[in-house]
């Protein structure tokens, strides 16, 4: 599969691949080398209203919504559909954000494979689908068959730095899908994506991402009158018992946090771990992160590639240089590497406290902190 090949064509909109009405475009980076990809479609008002009429027209015009055998038929060849262009997609992700072919399953394969493919009670109506670029067919896959199986039409608006893989989700359901029903906008432009949030035709926004960005949509759309549901994920910490296999439980939470860069919602970025056992925890994690192995993300065995954008790879920077003023330890890591592209070492911190800023807040990065849990005494009794 060849560069020029995986380059967007167009903007999947009512059945059709359409260039932007002003012919903007913006250029896709490789996280892993920094060179250009390609240039994807960026679209403005006139594109994103284009979107939410095929869509409005196609929820309210057609039998999309009422013919539930139709639904079943069409998305079911959608799902053969994907499982063949499976490998593609799968190294298309890679190339384009950094996703590993290594965890294909959880971000492509599964996905696919989960496409439902029986009716269901529920009722939707004309919804706006913005997805993230840490997992961007995983979440759009989730909520596009959520709303599609259930009557209802999308406009999909990816993330920036993951738009490829939407607009070939969009290009290949569109061989599939009645016209209109799945339509798909990239854009660079903020005040774009919220004006189609507000759109008169859209009934409901469907957010995944940042909670800053959440916020923004929330406000936005909840003021034009649009049901919201939004997933702004968070960390999580494991507070690992005073008797347990620490080794287990350090080396489980390192590798999820390293592959892909730390990139995913809901990690487990920080172990507490009884104060007697610290220095046993965070050898565990040492040890287990320089296991891990950083590379292409297109090669099989990489499971750590590249942050998704120089502004990823800046903010995971700027999370380090906080722990070290906060008092933390850098016992692994804590640096970009030598390496074109956006790249940076697996990293373990130690010796912060339960409330400093990098447990409670989302680093997205490889980063593990191994925390005394201070509500613990000495002799390891809650």
């Amino acid at each position: 599969m060849s560069t020029d090949s995986r380059a967007p064509e167009g903007l999947p909109i009512d059945g059709a691949l359409r260039a932007t009405a002003e012919g903007w475009s913006f250029p896709a980076r490789s996280p892993s080398t920094g060179e250009l990809l390609w240039d994807v479609p960026d679209a403005g008002l006139a594109d994103v209203h284009a979107a939410a009429e095929a869509a409005w027209v196609a929820h309210r015009a057609t039998t999309w919504s009422t013919d539930t055998g139709l639904r079943i038929d069409t998305l079911g060849r959608l799902k053969d559909a994907l499982l063949d262009a499976a490998d593609d997609l799968a190294e298309l992700v890679a190339v384009e954000t950094g996703v590993p072919v290594s965890l294909r399953a959880a971000h492509v394969d599964a996905p696919i494979a989960e496409l439902p493919t029986r009716p269901t009670r529920r009722k939707e109506g004309v919804t706006v689908v913005v997805t993230p670029a840490t997992s961007p067919l995983a979440v759009a896959l989730e909520e596009v068959s959520r709303v599609l199986v259930a009557g209802g039409t999308i406009v999909l608006k990816p993330a920036p730095e993951a738009a490829g893989a939407a607009l070939e989700l969009g290009r290949i359901a569109s061989l599939h899908l009645p016209r209109g029903v799945f339509n798909v906008v990239s854009t660079r432009d903020v005040d774009v994506a919220i004006a189609l949030t507000r759109d008169r035709r859209i009934d409901e926004v469907s957010f995944t991402g940042s909670a800053h960005a959440g916020d923004r949509v929330k406000v936005a759309a909840g003021q034009a009158g649009k049901h919201v549901r939004l997933d702004v994920g968070g960390p999580l910490t494991i507070r690992a018992a005073d008797d347990a296999d620490l080794a287990a439980v350090v080396s489980a939470a390192a590798v999820t946090v390293a592959a892909n860069a730390g990139q995913a919602c809901r990690l487990p970025a920080t172990v507490l771990v009884p104060p007697h056992r610290y220095m046993e925890a965070l050898a565990a994690a040492i040890d287990a992160m320089e296991e891990v192995v950083v590379g292409d993300p297109t090669d099989p065995a990489t499971l750590c590639g590249p942050l998704r954008s120089g502004v990823a790879r800046d903010r995971v920077r700027r999370y380090v240089e906080l722990a070290r003023r906060e008092g933390g330890d850098i016992a692994l890591g804590g640096s970009t590497l030598d390496r074109n592209g956006w790249w940076f070492a697996p990293t373990v911190v130690g010796g912060l406290d339960p409330q400093s800023r990098l447990v409670r807040e989302e680093v997205l990065g490889p980063l593990l902190m191994v925390v005394p849990d201070s509500r613990r005494g000495s002799s390891g009794r809650a």
